[in-house]
């Protein structure tokens, strides 16, 4: 019994520890183009008006928050 208590908690650590670097990374899904994000204008904003405090660009984004066909890679 005290043996299946102890993997059952360490399971539940191991479950915690892999939600929080998931949420510090902003990102619940694992993003296959991981490697290929670039993080630039951290401050700019999006609204119905255009982007504010960065270049404009356009085009949506995909399912991870990132402009899909932008060059660089970007994500929000």
């Amino acid at each position: 019994m005290k043996t299946k208590t102890i993997t059952i908690a360490a399971a539940l650590v191991l479950a915690t520890s892999l939600g929080a670097a998931a949420a510090v990374q902003g990102n619940f899904m694992y993003n296959p183009r991981a490697s290929e994000i670039t993080r630039y204008f951290p401050s700019h904003t999006h609204d119905q008006n255009g982007t504010h405090g960065a270049p404009g660009h356009s085009g949506g984004t995909d399912i991870y928050g990132c402009h899909n066909a932008s060059v660089p890679y970007h994500c929000h």
